[in-house]
């Protein structure tokens, strides 16, 4: 899709609930640099982040607390909103490409990855870019 561009990209959208007291501050330093825009060059490389164990650390809570924004790198109209909580992470369609009714809840990687692919593969088209 881009070649030797990025493929997608992640910032913090925004908190929704109380930062929790209980962040280290390798945690707390995750966060900010989350609230830069961070770049993936593939979904695996995308998936693999948000399982690890640091994103893990970050949002392992019964409540959501923030939401990210997730985007193409060439065309950052083309975005999600990603929730996550501890044993669930849910993706809802900024787009209203058609994709799985809007949104998509999951805690397994490989359908969130299969999910998010298809997505990429809606809204990826270089013809509408920029519009």
């Amino acid at each position: 899709m881009g070649e030797d561009l990025p493929l997608l990209t992640m910032v913090k959208s925004k908190e929704i609930d109380d930062l929790p007291g209980d962040l280290s501050e390798s945690l707390l330093a995750l966060r900010n640099t989350l609230s830069t825009l961070c770049s993936f060059y593939s979904v695996e490389d995308f998936i693999d982040f948000l399982f690890s164990d640091g994103f893990q650390g970050l949002i392992n809570y019964e409540s959501p607390w923030i939401v990210f924004e997730v985007g193409m790198y060439l065309d950052h109209k083309k975005n999600m909103q990603l929730i996550p909580m501890r044993n669930n992470i849910i993706l809802i369609d900024n787009v209203g490409c058609g994709w799985n009714g809007g949104s998509f809840e999951s805690n397994n990687s490989e359908d969130i990855m299969r999910e998010l692919k298809i997505w990429c593969e809606m809204v990826f088209n270089p013809n509408s870019r920029f519009e």
